[in-house]
């Protein structure tokens, strides 16, 4: 009945989730302040139309239209880490928590429909880390009990169908580090049995599956992947889940390139000819996963982007905006970020680090091998500093935003916001 009714409504229109943790992840802290007003989750952002990753010609003003265009798209972010917050600080997922990058308000504020949590075991945690794991997907089983009408985890591509079509706000599992699986391949088909649908084969440390990009490049460390390596990514093909090469080392990952018989995803990494960092992708790796049919998620952290960030200049900026922005009324959020935008716009700063960089490294790619590859990855409360505008989850918006004054069409955009990791995902693990 909802579904019909959804439907109804235009006819008859057209007749009318920073880190508390100390030196985990990128050792980078990113905590930011966030307004602390309490908003009800429930509160709908986008119900004119069923949630699909059909291409559309919808807008004809773009420039007027960006934010219309942003609500009414499938948002999807590839990796974020507010499990880590969530798990070992007791933030709340459900609410505005005002030390965390993202959350449930801040995602529906800022339009995002589906979630890539990320899996992720804390340096502290020296053993037992396949328990850790499990113990976080339990946490997020949890949350998905206790919210049935606006949490739905999903595990293939018509269960997360279903659950935009009903208005919820969708959950997908991704694993950051092999280690996790603690060198037994039952523990890799015990993830995958959960629902965890990519394994990024190593963090900043190797492991039993490979040599990781920081190893490798900062210490010197020989090797690709291992035997039990190359026999993961064959079951990883097999079972239908997806290989994340984010943080894998550059031997490793043409190994892989040749193995895997499956699109390739890096879930977090941004472009090496712009910011030479271990982490980031080289022209010809961007083009190795273009050629497998894969998949770019757009990282937000600004040592990603700027080789000469400052992360003080960064904050004071932040800060700014965030204050300045919290005057405007947000019960229209297409209204409230036409008001932000223009309070952004008037108050540029040449310090810190500009989302124009990041959008560069979006052009980067589509101008090496095309529009199809490109998604968003933002690493949020992965102890991460953002770029300028994008303080936390509610800015997406203007990511979209700044794609129209370059020049996308609506089609590019609709693909960078979420339709090409739809596409893989749907290819990859159904």
């Amino acid at each position: 009945m909802k579904i019909i009714l959804i439907l109804l409504v235009p006819a008859l229109l057209m007749c009318n989730f920073a880190c508390f943790t100390p030196g985990a992840k990128d050792n980078e802290s990113g905590s930011s302040s966030g307004n602390t007003r309490q908003t009800d989750t429930t509160k709908p952002v986008k119900t004119d139309s069923i949630k699909t990753n059909t291409t559309l010609n919808k807008y004809t003003d773009l420039n007027k239209d960006a934010f219309a265009l942003h609500y009414d798209a499938i948002v999807i972010d590839t990796h974020n880490d507010i499990l880590m917050p969530v798990f070992l600080e007791g933030a709340d997922l459900n609410r505005n928590n005002p030390g965390t990058q993202s959350d449930l308000v801040k995602w529906k504020k800022g339009g995002l429909d589906v979630q890539m949590f990320s899996i992720y075991v804390p340096e502290r945690y020296k053993s037992n880390h396949f328990s850790y794991v499990m113990k976080l997907i339990d946490k997020l089983e949890e949350n998905q009990a206790e919210h049935p009408e606006t949490f739905a985890l999903c595990k293939n591509s018509e269960e997360l169908q279903a659950a935009l079509n009903s208005g919820k706000f969708c959950g997908l599992m991704g694993a950051e580090g092999g280690n996790m699986i603690e060198g037994s391949m039952e523990n890799l088909e015990t993830l995958y049995s959960r629902g965890v649908r990519y394994l990024g084969l190593t963090w900043n440390t190797s492991n039993a599956i490979a040599v990781s990009a920081r190893d490798e490049t900062e210490r010197g460390k020989k090797g690709g992947l291992t035997d039990f390596g190359r026999d993961v990514v064959k079951r990883m093909n097999e079972l239908g889940m997806m290989i994340d090469v984010s943080h894998l080392g550059e031997t490793a990952f043409w190994e892989v390139a040749e193995l895997s018989n499956a699109p390739i995803i890096a879930s977090h990494s941004n472009t090496y000819s712009l910011c030479p960092h271990y982490r980031n992708l080289t022209d010809e790796q961007i083009k190795a996963i273009a050629k497998s049919g894969g998949y770019i998620g757009i990282n937000f952290f600004y040592k990603f982007i700027d080789p000469n960030g400052n992360p003080g200049n960064i904050k004071s900026v932040q800060s700014k905006y965030r204050n300045g922005s919290s005057q405007f009324n947000d019960d229209d959020l297409v209204k409230f970020n036409e008001e932000r935008y223009e309070y952004i716009q008037n108050n540029l700063s040449s310090s810190g680090t500009s989302i124009d960089m990041l959008i560069d490294h979006i052009d980067h790619i589509k101008n090496l091998v095309g529009v199809d590859y490109i998604g968003l990855g933002s690493d949020f409360d992965g102890s991460i500093t953002t770029v300028n505008e994008l303080y936390d989850a509610t800015c997406y918006p203007i990511i979209t935003k700044k794609l129209v004054e370059r020049g996308y069409t609506e089609e590019d955009i609709r693909k960078i916001l979420g339709g090409n990791f739809m596409r893989v995902f749907k290819q990859v693990c159904n």
